[in-house]
């Protein structure tokens, strides 16, 4: 089976897939997600039978899920959409949080479910997160989707109709984790710091000079 693994950059969850999905026997191709013509110009030329996309920060063209299947790996658990899924997850000091395969349409984050893995949230950095839980869950997310799309009787499961605990949230802004020195207790800036890191980070201004914390 080809696989194309559409991805806005090679990074390290992306990587992980790609190995693993070629010790498989997948046949494996990456193509990055620059711009409509060059997505679809890999996918003529690749002609995959499933697309993964592990890492994106666009919507996918209607010209490529409308004649391929895609599959977003999106950070956050069954009804979760929205870009900031993981900083938010952080910020209200969830316990719980997840990953899940979904199939790209019209509406972004809301196509049918072939997959969802959570884990347990730990006190830690939105990287250190990412590359450890988020990324094992992924990793089975994107297993077991490929099974259930490689089995002739399976189909995924409409969003409307799975047990969405996740809802819409807007992208995180600066001023939705800002400091107040004042008042947020050394828990409350830790965590604030944690859902930027590494990026955006927390923008303030210190000895008169701006930075990002």
């Amino acid at each position: 089976m080809r696989i194309l693994l559409l991805c806005h950059a090679f990074n390290s969850l992306t990587q992980r897939l790609f190995v693993e999905l070629n010790e498989q026997g997948f046949e494996i191709s990456v193509e990055f997600d620059i711009n409509d013509e060059t997505s679809e110009q890999a996918v003529n030329l690749f002609q995959p039978d499933l697309i993964i996309a592990p890492y994106l920060k666009r919507e996918i063209p209607q010209s490529i899920w409308k004649k391929t299947i895609c599959l977003i790996v999106h950070p956050g658990i069954i009804g979760d959409r929205g870009p900031s899924s993981l900083d938010w997850a952080i910020l209200n000091e969830l316990d719980e949080w997840g990953v899940t395969v979904l199939q790209a349409n019209s509406e972004m984050d809301a196509g049918d479910i072939w997959a969802s893995v959570n884990f347990p949230m730990r006190a830690a950095s939105k990287a250190s997160l990412y590359r450890n839980e988020v990324t094992e869950a992924a990793i089975e997310a994107v297993h077991l989707a490929v099974k259930k799309f490689r089995q002739l009787d399976s189909s995924p499961l409409p969003l409307n109709r799975a047990q969405a605990k996740g809802q819409w949230q807007a992208p995180i802004q600066q001023n939705d984790r800002a400091i107040d020195w004042d008042k947020d207790s050394t828990d409350t800036i830790l965590k604030k710091i944690r859902s930027a890191d590494g990026y955006p980070g927390v923008k303030q201004v210190l000895f008169e000079r701006e930075i990002f914390l």
